[in-house]
């Protein structure tokens, strides 16, 4: 069980609060470089960490990301004309470059209000085919170090969608390895299960789980029966709200949960391989919507506090109850009659709430890494000198250059099967 108290410092990332805080000591990927596909293309509506931001490449390719209201009459930026220089508010034609300073009053040429106007901008630097924002102040920390940040974009892929909870929400459920074998049990995900998972998941539901720490969290590990054997799939969580997840066959892929706002969040997905391209049958899997990222249409979604984003909207929502086959649930293959993996995850974390009551919950001894995930994020934000030590530890970027695991080993010991493993701590 966790207090109100704690359960808020989790949780909310508004006005100043220190999980928003500890947000705000990193890069966060922002948009996909996708979403602006051109110079002077059409803007894009974001919201992160309660502010409400826009998004646009100016005419030399350079994005800039903005407050989105014009600081005139606050007409909205998002309606504006993109120009090689900036963007143009369409109400009274002022201009405002990517830096947010403004450089252009129409009805007022010559003025001293001009060169004193500036909105509020944040840095921005476009890396693996995402637009990545800094929105903390002083020298911003080295991006993360991560295994795909470097590869070919025929080796990696990146997704992103809305996720109507708050961010930890989606962090707990992707560190819990105990609901694999319950919530994705279905036929379909059984035969395309096998390229994730070995078949060992599927064959020993009680797994044994071991936590391990590691400089940025620790690492989550299942060691289930393989015959003579054991199959060992080790997790990394990164805190605040990175993974990486093993893989069998198919590439390795990792999320991570950027908050919007208190009660919202951009669910971001990475997949990558190390020595070849993404294989067809991955890409094709993807398409189907059968596991990360789920079916998404693109378009504009006014969020329950009523701004405005243009991002991937799920096509299984809660709207529709994620499109629930009972007939399919009734069989003997399948638990919940909801296609897709992150389907079914949403349908459970989002119908908790947004903000789930953590006080009335009962845990049990495979919420281990819950608990420890907690812990590591309010002892995080527990201070500012806890959150000093975290932005030192995060400065260079070398604490998120780490590896998961999938492999079946004779050993039974943790630390002797991790002794013969590189890139893992």
């Amino acid at each position: 069980m966790l207090s109100q108290e704690n359960n808020r410092r989790l949780c909310l990332v508004e006005n100043g609060a220190p999980a928003g805080e500890m947000f705000r000591s990193m890069w966060l990927p922002a948009i996909l470089s996708s979403q602006l596909p051109h110079s002077e293309c059409a803007p894009v509506r974001l919201k992160l960490l309660g502010e409400e931001l826009v998004a646009y490449r100016d005419g030399s390719g350079k994005v800039g990301i903005l407050e989105s209201q014009c600081a005139h009459r606050l007409a909205p930026l998002f309606f504006g004309k993109v120009e090689k220089r900036g963007i143009r508010c369409s109400y009274h034609g002022w201009l405002y470059d990517h830096t947010g300073q403004c450089l252009d009053i129409p009805s007022d040429p010559g003025s001293t209000t001009c060169h004193n106007m500036r909105l509020k901008a944040y840095p921005t630097v476009e890396k693996a085919d995402i637009v990545w924002i800094y929105m903390g102040t002083g020298t911003p920390p080295a991006l993360p170090q991560f295994p795909w940040i470097d590869l070919p974009a025929s080796q990696r892929m990146t997704a992103v969608w809305l996720q109507e909870t708050n961010w930890f929400q989606g962090v707990e459920g992707e560190i819990d390895s105990s609901h694999v074998s319950i919530l994705h049990q279905s036929q379909l995900l059984k035969e395309i299960g096998y390229n994730v998972h070995q078949k060992y998941t599927f064959e020993d539901p009680s797994p044994k789980l071991f936590t391990k720490d590691t400089t940025i969290g620790f690492m989550s590990v299942a060691r289930r029966k393989a015959e003579a054997d054991y199959y060992w799939r080790v997790t990394q969580w990164m805190a605040p709200m990175y993974s990486f997840i093993p893989s069998a066959i198919w590439p390795v892929g990792g999320r991570a949960w950027i908050p919007i706002d208190d009660e919202n969040t951009y669910t971001w997905d990475f997949s990558y391989q190390r020595d070849a391209d993404i294989p067809q049958d991955f890409r094709d899997a993807v398409a189907m919507g059968v596991l990360f990222p789920p079916q998404c249409e693109y378009r504009s979604h006014r969020l329950n506090n009523g701004s405005v984003v243009d991002t991937y909207l799920p096509v299984r929502s809660v709207r529709n109850d994620y499109m629930i086959d009972r007939d399919q649930q009734g069989s003997a293959y399948s638990t919940t009659g909801i296609l897709g993996v992150n389907d079914q995850d949403r349908a459970m974390q989002e119908g908790m709430g947004h903000i789930v009551d953590r006080t009335r919950e009962h845990l049990v001894g495979a919420d281990l890494t819950v608990v420890i995930a907690r812990k590591k994020i309010l002892d995080i934000v527990s201070s500012a000198e806890s959150l000093e030590k975290f932005r030192a530890l995060i400065a260079d970027g070398s604490a998120y250059a780490v590896e998961p695991i999938d492999a079946v080993d004779p050993s039974d010991d943790l630390d002797t099967f991790l002794s013969t493993r590189e890139s893992v701590q």
